[in-house]
């Protein structure tokens, strides 16, 4: 599990993992369960058979998706846009592009 994931602001929250081949990169995403992009970003992950876990914000607790963003934004700076990939808990994308998230999640 990656660094930022051990905070105690992700105590007792649950992701979703999505098992590949493709291990070479710790890779966590987070996004909206209504997002179309989210789900296209996801499907997408899952197509390349990349080791990856989800969290969708918007199905916790108010306060908790607040702390976590407010975290996020402290961690890696400006994240305006959902997706939002974290790769070996130094990089982060925000918003999806197939050929940006490949080369990250691949390289």
């Amino acid at each position: 599990m990656s660094n930022h994931i051990n905070n105690d602001v992700f105590e007792g929250i649950e992701f979703e993992e999505h098992p590949g081949s493709v291990e070479n990169h710790d890779v966590t995403v987070y996004s909206l369960s209504t997002c179309a992009f989210c789900k296209k970003a996801v499907t997408y992950l899952d197509s390349l058979d990349v080791s990856f876990r989800v969290l969708e914000l918007d199905t916790i607790p108010k306060e908790r998706k607040r702390d976590i963003k407010r975290y996020l934004k402290e961690r890696f700076e400006d994240l305006p846009v959902f997706p939002i990939l974290i790769v070996d808990d130094k990089e982060c994308l925000s918003g999806f592009a197939e050929d940006a998230w490949r080369k990250k999640v691949q390289d």
